[in-house]
């Protein structure tokens, strides 16, 4: 009879997988929805520093209203730097984006009275090509809010050394997002540190990152989500 009893169990145990976590399903359907913003980045690579004013209602490869120091006053790399940034940035400031590398089989490693982490080998979401393969060779840790699913952190880093492709090696990698909450309640990346050490084509390989975003102000005329 118990034998019979724990067959079944095993065969019902194989046939339909183990419930989804609920919180994980919260944190991928938060809501994107709420007003446009403009905010404050200060950027520092170890080489350059520069603080930017950034509209996200502006049009894409110019929301980037306002550079210190201005590009106009910069020469050689520095001046490449701002121009990159000046082009580059989007405003894409939500942490709820990290939902999408998130995959249903993290795992639940610890817990507070109101936060859970995460751990899990991350999914390349948006990313493509060698950058989509290079995901597979990285740890992540995600912190979700019990209460609302928001991301409250995120992290991923390389446990060990791993070649993303044949001419590349990546001694080691970190990114690491600190989250705070905007006025409409989503969170936002308060802070990213990136760190990358490695060699690529015989030639070492190293870069630093650090952004802080700060002074959030809705716009009037929002629209949903970050552009």
């Amino acid at each position: 009879m118990h034998r019979a009893v724990f067959a079944s169990l095993i065969l019902l145990a194989l046939t339909f997988p183990a419930a989804a976590d609920s919180l994980l399903q919260k944190a991928k359907s938060f809501s994107k929805d709420g007003p446009l913003y403009t905010f404050n980045m200060d950027y520092d690579d170890g080489d350059n520093r520069f603080q930017l004013w950034v509209d996200q209602s502006k049009p894409e490869g110019k929301r980037v209203v306002k550079l210190n120091p201005a590009a106009s006053a910069l020469k050689g790399e520095a001046r490449k730097k701002a121009d990159m940034l000046a082009e580059k940035t989007q405003g894409d400031i939500w942490c709820s984006d990290f939902a999408e590398n998130i995959p249903a089989s993290a795992k639940r490693v610890s817990e507070t009275p109101v936060s859970a982490t995460y751990r899990f080998t991350p999914l390349p979401g948006k990313a493509e090509g060698q950058i989509a393969g290079a995901y597979k060779y990285l740890t992540a840790n995600a912190v979700i809010d019990k209460a609302s699913g928001a991301i409250l952190a995120f992290e991923m880093i390389s446990e060990k050394a791993f070649k993303p492709v044949a001419v590349a090696k990546i001694e080691a990698f970190s990114m690491k997002v600190a989250c705070a909450a905007a006025p409409d309640g989503r969170t936002h990346i308060a802070s990213l540190k990136f760190d990358l050490k490695g060699s690529a084509m015989m030639q070492p390989l190293k870069q630093t990152e650090t952004r802080r975003i700060t002074n959030l102000k809705p716009l009037a005329s929002g629209g949903p989500g970050a552009p």
